[in-house]
């Protein structure tokens, strides 16, 4: 045991104590964050830089994902960005994914669709079970179609699909996509998207899907893809993405 504290202490000894310092810092702060459920990483200059993004981002618009679910969205555009298709998000709120997904995609063509101001107006005549089902949940929480343009303004290949899913796909059904942000909230809007996308999806296509903690869209996920070929990764953060096989 004396032998064994001598060595261990001479290996301390021999640490420069700044680095000494800055070990026993981050061990403290790696400790804390875990115990809240969260984690330290370092990131290269690539994540660096997405990260400056995200966080610019969020000085603009609320961005109602963490960091590291940002950085992942991140990346799998990036990656399906080279795939030959072209990307989609369902469920747009105020913007702040899509302005990250716009961050990531180069010159690939993005569809945004979301009811916008849409849920603020009357409905003309009985609305549809889904339309209903939609204005009982969002209620006044859309953001403006123009508040978004001005958001994105910056980027080339934004195009609007206003109104409630999966109407508002109306002349989409030709398109190839590579990548789909979905973030309806619902059950019934999930199999929507689920439906309309991922027949169009391109192979190795990436399908991220929100709200994965919440149990009835989680069952509902689950038997969408039951008996699917596709490759399906639960994530730590409230999402599942799925890769697209043949079928």
């Amino acid at each position: 045991m004396k032998s064994s504290a001598k060595v261990a202490a001479g290996g301390l000894a021999q640490i420069p104590r700044p680095l000494l310092y800055y070990r026993t810092w981050a061990q403290a702060v790696r400790t804390l964050l875990a115990r809240r459920g969260a984690m330290l990483a370092n990131l290269d200059a690539g994540g660096r830089a997405d990260l400056a993004t995200i966080h610019t981002t969020r000085g603009l618009v609320p961005l109602l994902m963490h960091d590291a679910t940002a950085l992942h969205l991140m990346l799998c555009v990036r990656a399906a960005a080279a795939m030959g298709g072209v990307m989609a998000e369902a469920g747009v709120f105020m913007g702040g994914s899509a302005r990250l997904i716009c961050a990531a995609k180069g010159d690939t063509p993005l569809h945004l669709f979301d009811a916008f101001e849409t849920l603020q107006q009357p409905a003309s005549g009985e609305p549809a079970a889904d339309e209903s089902e939609v204005r009982r949940h969002f209620g006044a929480l859309h953001a403006r179609q123009d508040q978004v343009a001005r958001l994105l303004a910056g980027y080339g290949g934004v195009s609007f699909h206003p109104g409630v899913f999966p109407a508002s796909t109306q002349g989409s059904e030709g398109e190839r996509f590579a990548f789909v942000h979905v973030d309806l909230d619902l059950p019934r809007g999930t199999v929507d998207a689920l439906d309309f996308f991922h027949p169009r999806m391109v192979a190795g296509g990436i399908l991220l899907i929100d709200d994965y903690a919440d149990a009835a869209v989680r069952r509902t996920v689950q038997a969408w893809f039951a008996g699917r070929r596709d490759t399906i990764f639960v994530l730590p953060w409230n999402q599942v993405m799925a890769i697209r096989q043949g079928d």
